[in-house]
């Protein structure tokens, strides 16, 4: 199957391994040492921190498509970016894609992320499986996640997430929730109204998770220099 893709950058060769992405700096900057009382003074404009992201559609390798192929096409991922970036405007915050595109993925590996268990997946990446030109952030859509809308393995602290293709809730709004995680946010029950409350359409963000999601952004640009 011919792999279809829009490249926004130079060439990068990165391996997504589990070992790199879900270690402990990132969780121990975001959650130890991040400001909680910080104010934002909504008359000054916030100078727009830029993220890259890669978003990836899983297929199967296979000559045919299986149950396990994603149904999303490149367009309609790019348009779930344009409303992720809408979201996250508010935090000034601008998530900026290096790759958007289809890779290619052994049916019982997709087998295994439709359970939920997304260690075969990080395994490959490191052998058999070609992901290119991976963000900081890296999302990947597929048919079946084991039963959530989204999912950030590893929690805080990681740089990837998962989601499936007909969540229960707006696309834009179950992955920027899941970029929230990566950037340091919990959830929360205050207000379904939130993005971070957990299963509803929310899409708000309070000024401390503001605050806490730049904090952490700010801290993924330093480590790359």
């Amino acid at each position: 199957m011919q792999r279809r893709g829009v490249v926004f950058s130079g060439a990068m060769i990165l391996v997504l391994a589990i070992g790199i992405w879900l270690t402990t700096s990132d969780a121990q900057d975001s959650e130890n040492n991040v400001p909680t009382t910080t104010s934002i003074n909504a008359e000054t404009p916030l100078e727009p921190i830029v993220i890259p992201i890669s978003l990836y559609l899983l297929e199967d390798a296979g000559d045919e498509e299986t149950a396990f192929s994603t149904r999303r096409s490149v367009e309609e991922v790019e348009e779930i970016l344009v409303g992720m970036n809408d979201i996250w405007s508010q935090a000034s915050i601008e998530l900026q894609p290096r790759f958007i595109g289809t890779i290619q993925v052994p049916e019982e590996i997709l087998r295994q992320i439709a359970q939920g268990n997304f260690t075969p997946f990080y395994n490959a990446t490191a052998t058999i499986i070609d992901v290119p030109q991976p963000g900081m952030i890296n999302g990947f859509y597929a048919r079946e996640i084991g039963g959530a809308n989204g999912i950030t393995p590893g929690g805080i602290g990681s740089r990837t997430f998962f989601v499936m293709d007909d969540p229960t809730v707006h696309d834009r709004r179950v992955s920027s929730h899941e970029v929230g995680h990566i950037l340091g946010l919990h959830h929360t029950l205050e207000s379904a109204e939130r993005l971070l409350f957990p299963g509803t359409n929310g899409m708000t963000l309070t000024e401390e998770e503001i605050v806490v999601a730049r904090y952490v952004a700010q801290g993924m640009l330093d480590r790359q220099r």
